[in-house]
């Protein structure tokens, strides 16, 4: 997901929270009394709005319907939280017509994870390709010890790593982005 579209998300998120949150402590409120005890047991629905439900046989089906159309836009949320822009691998011949030649992303982040992780001071490396087979991108995630030259390790990616990556890949290039991270531990001594 994009920078633009988390913000989105997040802001509709915090806003749905607020507002059910506002709407729950209010109604808790008042069934508790906070708002006097003649309203903590008083009907929800006012004399007037009972009698227009009463009236009217098709309030409550509609009111059904809202509800369930919600419930699904609520799910439909939720699932597009869990797809990912993950990629599931890469076709290497550029014509469908003269065949297809498939490699799987988890051939392509563990050959790359094997790579970068028996770089000096290297402790853990994550890989994820994402986007399609025509526009795929990498992300990288390196956890360094704390002695270690992190300037030296990104150059090592970009002047190792990748090109190699993009030569075995028949690629021009792959966008990256290469998220680097100290880790707190142990320091290596030198014994003389």
């Amino acid at each position: 997901m994009d920078r633009r579209l988390a913000h989105i998300n997040r802001t509709g998120l915090i806003l749905l929270g607020v507002v059910l949150a506002v709407a729950g402590g209010a109604g808790f409120a008042r069934g508790v009394g906070a708002f006097g005890d003649a309203r903590a047991s008083a009907p929800v629905l006012t004399g007037q709005a009972r009698r227009f439900a009463d009236d009217h046989g098709w309030f409550w089906p509609a009111v059904a319907a809202v509800a369930v159309v919600l419930a699904l836009l609520g799910l439909a949320w939720m699932l597009a939280q869990l797809r990912t822009r993950r990629a599931r691998g890469l076709a290497l011949e550029p014509d469908a017509e003269a065949g297809t030649t498939r490699v799987e992303a988890k051939a392509i982040t563990g050959a790359l994870e094997t790579e970068i992780g028996d770089y000096p001071g290297v402790r853990k490396v994550r890989a994820l390709l994402i986007g399609s087979s025509k526009g795929a991108g990498l992300r990288l995630s390196i956890a360094y010890e704390q002695d270690s030259d992190p300037a030296e390790l990104r150059r090592r990616i970009q002047d190792e790593a990748m090109p190699r990556l993009c030569a075995a890949l028949e690629r021009e290039s792959i966008p990256t982005v290469v998220r680097l991270r100290p880790t707190p531990g142990e320091r290596t001594a030198t014994v003389i």
